[in-house]
């Protein structure tokens, strides 16, 4: 964002009757105020956090007893999750019913292949570095940044579904989140973590693929997610902004996401896995300033 420059022709008048701040003495703060001072906050945070994470902690105790309470009701099928399975001919079809031919395949497995080489030798290192800038907050489920095999082809197959003028490798490319990395903050430095983290990805020379989606208000899902495109190979990724309890919210209520994308999921249970996922949100704690964060990408920055 530009600031605008001041001229000493813009600058306030101040009264002579009353002397300025440059004209006034500070007295520096005795040390055993600073102290207290810094005591004081520490004792405060550490209150408001425990109050937090008490809250959430109970609330995720009584969740997953209804989760329990769901899947008794609704037993998953044993053919709802399906491996990653080429037939014996190389193609592959997946759980949705979608399928790709041997030559298709084998050129999406080729392309995930170099997704999985700039993930683990390009873009980790350079999300390690920005997470070793600030040792209050810290990435999370790293063993989960590459996207199963699985999983990105059922993406390719819907893109191609859904634009089929496209190639294989120009499909594998619009499928932003192959690799995502999520950044966990306490609920008191959200905020303030959140914009600090996006400068040093933009410093980082990552280019913001498009405005952050800020889920804060959702009733489905509670967090940030962001898309940035890695400027030597194009390659795109996620990066996810969550507190403590917005990620565990996220990975208890995993299954039930699972559960609604699943086109062998009954229709009747879908209005379950939505309420359950009502459920769990409406228990996160929102940060302060959370649902009011915005990022604009570069071009519009200085546009």
């Amino acid at each position: 964002m530009e600031i605008e420059r001041l001229e000493e022709t813009d600058a306030p008048v101040v009264s002579r009757e009353q002397p300025s701040d440059r004209d006034v003495a500070v007295r520096p703060e005795p040390q055993d105020q600073q102290a207290h001072r810094v005591e004081y906050r520490a004792t405060v945070e550490a209150e408001y956090q425990a109050s937090t994470r008490g809250s959430w902690d109970a609330s995720a105790l009584e969740l997953r007893g209804a989760w329990e309470a769901h899947e008794a009701k609704w037993p998953a099928s044993r053919d709802s999750v399906r491996p990653d399975r080429p037939d014996v001919s190389g193609a592959w079809r997946g759980e949705s019913g979608r399928h790709l031919d041997v030559e298709a395949n084998a050129e999406v497995d080729r392309g995930c292949a170099r997704i999985r080489e700039v993930g683990v030798n390009v873009i980790t290192p350079a999300m390690r570095a920005i997470e070793a800038e600030d040792p209050d907050r810290h990435l999370v489920a790293l063993e989960y940044r590459l996207k199963g095999t699985e999983r990105v082809k059922e993406k390719v197959v819907g893109v191609l579904d859904e634009q089929p003028g496209l190639t294989r490798s120009q499909a594998l490319c619009l499928v932003p989140d192959a690799i995502r990395f999520t950044f966990c903050y306490s609920a008191e430095q959200y905020r303030a973590g959140v914009y600090a983290d996006l400068e040093r990805l933009t410093a980082r020379g990552f280019e913001l693929a498009k405005p952050l989606k800020n889920s804060w208000e959702s009733d489905q899902y509670k967090g940030i997610n962001s898309q940035w495109r890695e400027p030597t190979t194009g390659q795109l990724f996620e990066v996810q902004f969550h507190t403590q309890a917005s990620f565990e919210a996220k990975q208890l209520s995993h299954a039930a996401y699972e559960r609604v994308r699943n086109p062998q999921t009954p229709d009747a249970e879908l209005p379950d896995l939505e309420d359950f996922q009502r459920q769990v949100c409406a228990r996160i704690p929102i940060p302060a300033g959370a649902t009011e964060i915005i990022y604009l990408p570069c071009k519009e920055r200085d546009g």
